[in-house]
């Protein structure tokens, strides 16, 4: 079972988890199989968002695809543009905290995947941030 502190209580907690135990039993490079694989269903999800919210520019996609966590608490768009959306994260979904950047770096393929698909275009994603290398939060900026 997962560590006690998170619970295995959505696919994407699923997901970490599983990228979790396969670079401890194999290594990063094991990281490298996930990175298409999720990327690709990213943007299959995306996709769908996107034809729900056709009549929405860029930013306004992105904070339509984190509406449940931004109602939360747990997310806020803090930049957005036609061609960049910085948001910041309070909790990591994938449960990746304190964990490493190689980890982080992976299984947000599927984040740039899904966000490219909202931009209607290959969108380059950078962590400023990450609660995965310890930081208090995450920022993550996507840019077209």
């Amino acid at each position: 079972m997962a560590d006690q502190e998170h619970k295995i209580d959505s696919l994407t907690a699923v997901i970490g988890e599983l990228a979790k135990q396969m670079q401890k039993k194999y290594g990063d490079e094991a990281l490298d199989l996930f990175i298409p694989i999720l990327k690709e269903n990213g943007f299959h999800a995306g996709s769908r968002l996107r034809k729900k919210m056709a009549d929405r520019d860029f930013p306004d996609r992105v904070a339509g695809w984190l509406e449940p966590l931004i109602k939360s608490g747990l997310s806020e768009v803090i930049e957005g543009d036609p061609a960049h959306v910085a948001i910041r994260g309070r909790a990591c979904p994938l449960n990746l905290e304190g964990t490493n950047r190689a980890l982080c770096d992976a299984c947000m393929a599927i984040d740039q995947g899904l966000v490219s698909a909202l931009a209607e275009n290959e969108i380059t994603l950078r962590i400023e941030q990450s609660m995965a290398r310890g930081d208090s939060s995450c920022l993550v900026h996507f840019s077209v």
